[in-house]
């Protein structure tokens, strides 16, 4: 499989993960400078639906990495699940979770994938 196929697609992966780090820039930036404690850091795991091949997990979880405010401390062995470490999480990390099921890896996978 040729690591990149379809360059609209990347290069839109590429402006949306530009939209993404100035939202989440802001978004840390008030929770950080806000006096009403919104930091909720925790773990999560995120299972990864459709990423497979290495490029796909590593561009995922380079996506997730470059984000302000999460870190992509470890993949599971079975290949299947990312460990984050979130700024935001809230109390179950379950928007983190749904943020790279419904927009990050649909993204990487439209850019890689024919």
């Amino acid at each position: 499989m040729s690591p990149i196929l379809r360059p609209y697609y990347v290069l839109r992966l590429f402006f949306l993960f530009l939209w993404d780090l100035l939202i989440s820039s802001l978004q840390v930036a008030r929770a950080v400078l806000s006096r009403r404690g919104r930091v909720r850091a925790r773990f999560v795991t995120v299972p990864l639906a459709v990423a497979r091949s290495d490029l796909e997990i590593t561009l995922v979880a380079n996506y997730i990495t470059l984000t302000p405010g999460t870190l992509t401390v470890d993949i599971g062995p079975d290949r299947r699940t990312l460990l984050v470490h979130c700024l935001l999480a809230g109390e179950s990390g379950d928007g983190m979770r749904a943020e790279v099921r419904d927009s990050i890896e649909p993204r990487v996978i439209r850019a890689t994938r024919p």
